[in-house]
């Protein structure tokens, strides 16, 4: 129970950490919306889609994008306690190394939720008020997903602490390839015409792409399938486990080290 408590408390304090960064975030939502209303005015005449208008197509990919970008600010705040010596200050606390671990997905987790949900409501413009409660019982998962982008964060910080200070060109690859290969801009039907079937069957599992579908289907009226929030744990989880791994091995190598 105390172990717990540690947990909560540590998540709490990097959870509040987001809140400091309060431009940082501001910029970030700006930029957002500007994809809201320039990108989908410019992509709604470049690819017609017969079930949705492309602003409604492309909304809920913007609030996936946004749950994304949080989710890797995670990793900053990891790479910025690696860098600084934060990290031994929270190793001589009376906490786990496994429960540092889990303190920081979580905190990750939440203020990626937070992040989404402030672009989830200037997105109820254009969502469908029938669809509304159906978008918030994503919420959950959507949170789970963020605990998994979080790990991959966790992955890219404890790697850069290793080899230099590369953490933010790392973590720029793999948002571009994660953004690419998905259906964040574009339906998978247009990425069957261009792609071969093994990049196209990545495209299908990515989680960023499941959560975006997920969250269309709501846009239509349609009730949230069970298969769907299935599918975005499934994607999500092994990014969990081999981020909360790699942070793991780096505390326990600063632990028995000092050092990186």
């Amino acid at each position: 129970m105390t172990e717990i408590i540690h947990i909560l408390q540590l998540a709490r304090s990097d959870f509040s950490y987001f809140f400091r960064t309060k431009w940082l975030m501001a910029v970030l939502i700006s930029l957002h919306l500007s994809d809201m209303l320039v990108v989908a005015l410019v992509y709604k005449q470049l690819i017609p889609i017969s079930t949705l208008d492309y602003s409604q197509f492309f909304v809920p990919a913007v609030i996936v994008m946004g749950l994304f970008v949080a989710a890797l600010d995670t990793g900053r705040r990891i790479w910025l306690a690696i860098r600084e010596g934060v990290i031994q200050y929270y190793l001589s606390l009376p906490i786990s190394t496994q429960g540092i671990v889990v303190a920081y997905l979580i905190a990750g987790g939440l203020a990626a939720m937070v992040y989404s949900a402030a672009l989830m409501l200037v997105a109820l413009v254009v969502i469908p008020i029938a669809a509304v409660w159906n978008t918030f019982m994503l919420l959950p998962f959507l949170f789970f997903l963020a605990m998994g982008l979080a790990g991959i964060s966790a992955t890219l910080a404890a790697f850069a602490s290793t080899h230099g200070e590369y953490f933010f060109a790392y973590q720029q690859i793999v948002q571009i390839v994660l953004l690419t290969l998905s259906t964040v801009y574009y339906p998978l039907k247009y990425v069957q015409n261009y792609l071969p079937p093994f990049l196209t069957s990545i495209v299908s599992a990515n989680p960023l792409s499941l959560a975006a579908e997920a969250m269309r289907s709501t846009f239509l009226g349609n009730s949230v399938q069970l298969s769907s929030l299935v599918n975005i744990l499934l994607a999500s989880l092994p990014f969990t486990i081999i981020g909360a791994t790699a942070y793991l091995v780096a505390l326990r190598t600063i632990q028995a080290k000092g050092k990186m």
